[in-house]
């Protein structure tokens, strides 16, 4: 049987299913094996009235190795139930199930190809999270030390946690434009070799100024936030810089006064709107 904190959350093992039936997916399937069914068991008659968001499916695994018992495949329970050989119902409520599948599928492949290849990058770009899988962590313990670029651009995250920050210390890039953040963690100041930061595109109202602590950002790129104030003293000792961009953000007037040499570094605004006439 599941732990209680599985069955709280609505979740069984890979090898159970809701009513204790023998499950599609033998008891140690690894994520290969799990990927292959996902197209014909995601579209289940019993869909759930609401599910969790994308972040909390991505299972806690070691990918492509035989799966601890007990195992939480963090999906509904209607998600693993054994394939009906009745058609599959149409509407919108199947088609989300399978769009939702398909982005856990293609999360799974990205991370398992980082960890298989070691390579030093993780793209997870248009995987529609709205929260950093928690299982990535344990998939990747033994490659974080060499992650130096990662992307989360094109999500729907809205917060990054310390978590992440703390784990992925080793990070040079970090892209995460076009999601919903209006502030970082302060362990942001603990990536001591992190040279460029995109946060384009977000919800970001003040300037991020734990940004100004990390000594050796040679860029950041804040275009298209709701930005109006700069901590211009705090930038202009950060001696790495080379440059800042501001473009599409509603900054004071005094701000475009910024010039070299009175900031070491490329400013880039927006073209200034004429005054209409009277």
């Amino acid at each position: 049987m599941p732990a209680p904190d599985d069955q709280e959350r609505g979740c069984i093992p890979l090898s159970q299913t809701r009513n204790g039936g023998a499950s599609p997916y033998p008891k140690h399937a690894t994520l290969k094996s799990w990927d292959s069914h996902t197209r014909r068991v995601m579209p289940s008659p019993a869909l759930p009235p609401s599910l969790p968001p994308l972040g909390t499916l991505i299972p806690p695994v070691i990918f492509s190795i035989p799966l601890p018992r007990g195992w939480n495949c963090w999906f509904p329970p209607a998600a693993v139930d054994p394939p009906s050989h009745s058609t599959p119902p149409a509407g919108p409520g199947a088609r989300l199930h399978k769009r939702m599948g398909e982005a856990v599928a293609r999360v799974a492949r990205k991370v398992n190809d980082t960890v298989e290849n070691k390579t030093d990058s993780l793209d997870l770009a248009n995987c529609k999270l709205m929260t950093f899988p928690i299982g990535i962590y344990k998939a990747m313990r033994s490659v974080t030390e060499g992650i130096h670029c990662i992307s989360l651009a094109n999500n729907e995250l809205k917060s990054l946690t310390s978590r992440f920050v703390t784990t992925f210390n080793q990070l040079r890039e970090l892209n995460l434009a076009g999601n919903y953040l209006h502030r970082l963690p302060e362990e942001i100041t603990s990536l001591l070799h992190l040279r460029a930061i995109n946060l384009s595109r977000n919800r970001f109202r003040h300037f991020p100024e734990h940004l100004a602590a990390v000594t050796t950002l040679e860029t950041i790129d804040l275009e298209e936030n709701e930005i109006t104030e700069v901590p211009v003293e705090k930038l202009a000792s950060m001696a790495s810089l080379r440059s800042l961009n501001l473009r599409a953000n509603p900054v004071n007037p005094e701000v475009r006064l910024l010039v070299r040499p009175l900031v070491p570094f490329d400013l880039l605004l927006s073209p200034e709107e004429p005054v209409p006439k009277a």
